[in-house]
Formats: structure tokens, C-alpha cells, sequence
């Protein structure tokens, strides 16, 4: 407890600290080195079903660097970048609400220390064209959204139907894979991107490890992403993933009992996001708003499609013209054969799970913000015999960087 006081204590602190101020011409053309430490704290309450009440504490603890190798050693179009983290591994979906798209966004389950990303890209064609390799998160480039971001809930970042997929999870928050990904930026926003990742990452038996383990019958996840994008972030988006591997299905057995398996699990989604008012143009307020579906093979995983969409408000109030008031829902449709092992489990099984989301994202000083957010989840785990869940949390992060 005293450690993770210090901890808050010194990136209060830092995030406190006066940034300073260089004349234009004094400034470096772009620095060679930037380190970030942030803290994000996150307090939860189950105040109505659910499967029992209770409150939980998560955090979540990041340090990034980042190299500029060409302004640091001269190597022109490198950069490096390093990320670990920290969290403290408490449940508040898994042990309290029961629901399957979770909560927050830094839960993970299990305490651990990890190496999250470690990659070398090189940039080619006038930055056109990028090569990455390395320890990666495909949540970072693939399925991620600007609009999306203030949201708190996980589906809101990388969709449930992707999200679920693997038998660790695709390489994302936070157990990451192996990767080489390729990018190509056209003229006119337009880009292309596709990676292929190891099909397991980290080590499922041992969670608490950061493991590289090429061996043995893992394969490869596939994904490819193409797009629209403008200084603002991504406009549209269309991606598609598959795994190499075969899979359990989850229900068919073969005559001694054997789960069949299958060589099927992909997925296709597709999302959109914008602004929709803007001061700029008289209106009221600066509102954008995002959707976005996915598919996934519903032999093998328990989301078979989803839906999400949501409104983001941008200055809600003239006096605290930076605070974000958002707004989303999140709709993941249970499979027939996952409602089947609901019902095999004296459940009573649902078609889907909706979860409303407001969240209030207020900016209180440089460096640190405060985030009051709600959740209902109708069904939780798409099980009707789980009463509706009524979630308040608030969160605070606190972060600084330092660049030289």
C-alpha cells in the first residue's frame, strides 16, 4: 500500500511540474529521446446485481521510450520504442458483475510486471512505406480509434469480437506477441497495414511472464487493415484478421468425447468516426461521434458479432472548454453454441449483452485528470439469470514526459 502511495505521491508530481518554455528559435528541430511515466487508479462499485456486490481498486502503471534513432545515431527513418507496466491485478468483472465484455480497460486479473512492447520500425519511400518488428500491440495501429479513446469500457478500444479471439487473446493490453507489420500511407489519407503475429502471446500457463516461445503448435494471427484518415484520426476503417491454428469448438465432440476442431476463426470489422457539430460552424458544441461492427466465428468464440456506437462532447461548458462528456453503447451477440454451454450450466442464456456508458473526462491540472464514469450492463454474460448491473467508478491518471 505505502508503494503504490509513493507511486501516486511522485506522479502527482510530476505531472505538477512547470513544462517550461523555449522561444521558436531556440527549440530542437524534434527531440531524440522521450520518456513518459503515467499512472492511471481506477475505484469501482457494484451498487445493483451483478453477481454480488463489492468495490475493487485496479491500477495500472506505464513507462514508454521512445528513440528517435535518426536524430540520436544518425540512422535515418529509425525509431525505437520500449513499454512496460505494472498492474495490481485485481478483478471487479470477473469476480463481481460477470459480464463479458468487462468493465475497465486496465483490468487484467493477475499482478504482474511486464514487457509490453520492445520494436524497431524503419520508415522507406519518403515515410510512405514503414517496417515494424518486435514485441507489438496491434491495438495500437489496428481496430483503434481516436473518437473512441476517452471511453473506459474495453470494447470501446479494441472490439469484443477481435478482443476474444485467440487462445490468449490476440497480441493486445496486456499480453503482447511477437510481430512484423507493414504500413503504407497513399496521398489523400488513405492507408494500408497488415501484421502477422505470433498466434499465442505470452504463455497462457504462466501469466506473469513475458515470453517470446515460437515452438509447438501456436501459429500465426493474420490481420489487415485499410482505411481513410485526416489530421483529426481515422475516418473509416475496414479490417480483417484470421488465425492459422486449429481451435476447439466449443460444444461438437467427436465420437470418444474429443472436441472437434476447426480452422475457421476470423473476423471482419468495420468502423466510422467523425465530428458531427462544431463551433467553428455555430453550433452549440464540438461533437463527434463513432460506430463500429465486427464478426467472428461463432464455433470457437463466444461473441459472435457486435455493435457499438457513441457521441463524445468536446467543451461541454464554456469555462472547461477541454473536458470530454461521452456517451456510447456496446452490444456483443452471444453464439448459439456459447447460449448452449450457458444453459448446460443452469444459466439461462441470453441472445446479448448491451452495455451504456457515460463518462465525464475532466482535465484538472497539466498532467492530471479526473474521470467519473457509470455503466449499465443488461444480462451480464448474456445470462439472464444474472440481474442487470448498475457500475460507478472514477478514475484518475497522472502523467509526465520528459524529452531531450
Amino acid at each position: 500500500m505505502q508503494s503504490r502511495l509513493a507511486t501516486i505521491v511522485l506522479c502527482l508530481l510530476a505531472g505538477a511540474l512547470p513544462r517550461g518554455a523555449l522561444a521558436d528559435d531556440q527549440k530542437p528541430a524534434a527531440p531524440s529521446v522521450n520518456l513518459t511515466l503515467a499512472y492511471t487508479g481506477e475505484t469501482w462499485s457494484l451498487v445493483e446485481g451483478g453477481q454480488r456486490r463489492g468495490e475493487r481498486y485496479l491500477d495500472d502503471l506505464d513507462v514508454q521510450l521512445t528513440v528517435d534513432l535518426e536524430q540520436a545515431i544518425g540512422w535515418q527513418g529509425a525509431k525505437a520504442f520500449v513499454y512496460g507496466l505494472y498492474n495490481n491485478g485485481t478483478s471487479f468483472s470477473g469476480d463481481l458483475v460477470g459480464d463479458l465484455q468487462g468493465v475497465s480497460n486496465i483490468e487484467t486479473g493477475i499482478e504482474a510486471l511486464r514487457l509490453e512492447e520492445a520494436w524497431l520500425d524503419q520508415t522507406f519511400a519518403d515515410g510512405h512505406g514503414s517496417i515494424r518488428f518486435g514485441l507489438y500491440n496491434l491495438n495500437s495501429e489496428f481496430d483503434a480509434s481516436l473518437v473512441r479513446s476517452p471511453f473506459i469500457n474495453p470494447s470501446h478500444g479494441i472490439g469484443p469480437d477481435f478482443g476474444q479471439a485467440g487462445l490468449n487473446g490476440p497480441s493486445i493490453f496486456p499480453a503482447t506477441s511477437l510481430a512484423a507489420r507493414f504500413a503504407w500511407s497513399f496521398d489523400g489519407g488513405a492507408y494500408a497495414r497488415v501484421a502477422v503475429l505470433d498466434g499465442v502471446p505470452d504463455d497462457p500457463n504462466h501469466p506473469k511472464r513475458t515470453t517470446i516461445d515460437l515452438r509447438g503448435p501456436d501459429g500465426a494471427l493474420i490481420a489487415a487493415e485499410v482505411g481513410l484518415a485526416n489530421e483529426s484520426g481515422r475516418v473509416l476503417s475496414l479490417g480483417v484478421w484470421g488465425f492459422t491454428a486449429a481451435f476447439d469448438d466449443l460444444t461438437d465432440t467427436k465420437p470418444l468425447g474429443d472436441p472437434i476442431k476447426r480452422h475457421d476463426n476470423r473476423g471482419v470489422y468495420i468502423a466510422a468516426e467523425g465530428p458531427l457539430w462544431s463551433r467553428e460552424d455555430h453550433d452549440p458544441f464540438d461533437v463527434s461521434g463513432f460506430a463500429r461492427a465486427g464478426l467472428a466465428a461463432a464455433d470457437v468464440n463466444p461473441i459472435a458479432s457486435y455493435f457499438g456506437f457513441g457521441l463524445v462532447v468536446t467543451g461541454p461548458f464554456d469555462a472547461r472548454p477541454t473536458d470530454k462528456l461521452g456517451v456510447a453503447v456496446a452490444i456483443a451477440d452471444a453464439g448459439d453454441k456459447f447460449q448452449k454451454l450457458i444453459e448446460a450450466s443452469s444459466g439461462v442464456p441470453s441472445s446479448r449483452e448491451i452495455n451504456l456508458e457515460v463518462t465525464y473526462q475532466a482535465p484538472v491540472i497539466d498532467g492530471f485528470v479526473l474521470q467519473p464514469d457509470v455503466q449499465w450492463i443488461n444480462h451480464p454474460g448474456a445470462d439472464a439469470a444474472i440481474r442487470d448491473a448498475l457500475v460507478v467508478g472514477i478514475r484518475f491518471k497522472a502523467d509526465h514526459s520528459w524529452s531531450d
